[in-house]
């Protein structure tokens, strides 16, 4: 296991790239991992400036989506060509010869370009905010990479993507100040799968770095976080099999802004390493029982030195009964046992139960829920996610996400930040290739002392809602446009708004 000292921090680009690759490593040393977590409000507005697309999800958000996520694609299919319009079908014929050329075999790269203009009622001083209002002209150019191939019994997924916005006008700071005022992102995933008739193995492995608004933290950061995972499953008869799991992520905050003439607070470092090995005896065809050892750990480092370690095993019986095809129930209860390293007097040590309880449910290819709700691992609160969506018609969507997440917290030592909210989206194709999407999310967040002093008081509850309209002009390009309210930032109390339209071209 790793203790506190262990910890490395990202500075650069080249840091970056090497911890991925250590995390990679880990991971391959010893061998089912937890699925990603909902998209909550805080991610939501962290990464509502980034470009381009987001390679470290495999389900994209549709709050990120022009149009909530209506065309699910990249790029649109082709549009009919009009006779009257030779200029612009040659055009067309351009762009489409360009984006072959992007094409080698399983490797295809996309580029996109956005121009446009922007508005925001705030601007940011630091870890104030002053709610002056401006607007700029800027250029966001992104560019992305996907490689995928199947041979015999392997396939491989990988995809990067990189995106950067530069604003014109230099007393635009709506982003940040410094180098944040521009920001960039980038994101990247890699799936290694391996399937014979017996035995499974399965690597996964993402990463993504970039700027945004941190409403934990109440100021402007920089976050960098990677996550793998490493999982077996051998099948030794039709009844029994049995695996593994080792699972870690790593995540950063650094660069958080300051009052001019202050420094930048220095990092902050999590690392969280899990284990775990089970065994499944299946009962009937629509029955199956599953016994489950883990152990884990997570190890956070304060800039100022501060250091603290928590670490947990535990062991679990689980029932998965499948009412219907498309209808599962999953429930286990076990017993755990916690043990903190640097805590004085913690109250949430020793044993404790352990329980889980979820279902799955799609009644149609339109139509899916899935929700969890337990308490394992180090929880000091019951976790619970709930997503939820509904194609009604080719032309509308709906999609929903609430959860109770927890983690140490990123601002303060000896505490958990504990954060329960709620997202949907609603998008509407309103004629051929113009649709609409409003989002709204709110999300509360309270801490809990993990030792004998009290826990600071956590943020403020927060809320967000998104208006967009995006018009596909061609298959290549698009026009759109999107109004923003939320909360505010920092220790503005002013509700922030923020508008912009631009031209996107996609190859």
């Amino acid at each position: 296991m790793f203790s506190p000292k262990s910890i490395c921090t990202i500075s650069n680009t080249w840091g970056f790239l090497a911890s991925l690759f250590v995390c990679i490593a880990f991971s391959m040393l010893s061998l089912e991992a937890a699925p990603p977590s909902p998209l909550s409000v805080k991610e939501a507005e962290f990464r509502a400036r980034w470009v381009g697309q987001q390679a470290d999800r495999q389900e994209l958000p549709h709050y990120f989506q022009p149009g909530g996520g209506l065309d699910d694609s990249a790029k649109a299919a082709p549009s009919e060509e009009e006779p009257k319009q030779n200029w612009m079908n040659n055009v067309d014929h351009v762009a489409r010869d360009l984006s072959n050329r992007l094409k080698f075999g399983p490797l295809d790269f996309s580029m996109g370009l956005n121009s446009g203009w922007q508005f925001s009622s705030q601007n940011s001083l630091g870890s104030t905010t002053d709610s002056t209002s401006s607007t700029s002209l800027f250029s966001s150019p992104s560019a992305s990479a996907r490689y995928e191939r199947e041979v015999g019994v392997w396939a491989l997924s990988s995809r990067l993507a990189s995106g950067y916005t530069y604003f014109y006008n230099p007393d635009y700071t709506s982003a940040g100040q410094g180098s944040q005022r521009n920001p960039i992102s980038a994101s990247g995933g890699v799936d290694l799968n391996y399937n014979t008739s017996r035995l499974t193995l399965s690597l996964g492995t993402t990463a993504s770095s970039g700027n945004g608004y941190d409403i934990i933290s109440g100021v402007n950061n920089l976050q960098t976080s990677i996550a793998s995972s490493l999982s077996a499953r051998y099948v030794f008869s039709e009844q029994v099999s049995a695996g593994g799991a080792l699972s870690v992520s790593y995540s950063n905050n650094a660069d958080a802004q300051a009052p001019a003439g202050e420094t930048p607070q220095e990092d902050s470092t999590t690392l969280n390493t899990s284990a775990s090995i089970f065994g499944d005896y299946l009962v009937t065809p629509k029955t199956n029982l599953r016994m489950v050892l883990s152990s884990g750990q997570e190890v956070q480092k304060f800039y100022f030195g501060t250091n603290q370690g928590r670490r947990h095993y535990s062991g679990m019986f689980s029932v998965t009964y499948q009412i219907a095809p498309k209808f599962s129930v999953d429930a286990g209860a076990g017993i755990g046992h916690v043990t903190d390293e640097d805590l004085a007097n913690a109250p949430y040590t020793g044993f404790k139960p352990n329980y889980n309880l979820g279902i799955s449910y799609a009644p149609t290819e339109k139509t899916y829920l899935k929700t969890s709700f337990g308490l394992q691992g180090t929880d000091v609160r019951p976790n619970f996610s709930f997503v939820a969506g509904w194609n009604a018609r080719e032309k509308t969507r709906f999609s929903m996400s609430a959860y109770q997440n927890q983690s140490f917290s990123t601002k303060s030592p000896n505490q958990y930040n504990i954060n329960r909210g709620v997202l949907v989206t609603v998008a509407q194709r309103l004629i051929k290739g113009i649709d609409a999407s409003l989002s709204g999310g709110y999300e509360q967040s309270m801490n809990v002392g993990l030792s004998s002093s009290a826990a600071v008081d956590g943020p403020s509850d927060y809320f967000l809602t998104n208006f967009g309209v995006s018009w596909r002009l061609r298959e290549w390009a698009s026009w759109q446009n999107s109004f923003m309210l939320t909360t505010g930032q920092g220790t503005n109390d002013n509700i922030r708004s923020s508008f912009s339209t631009s031209l996107n071209l996609t190859f």
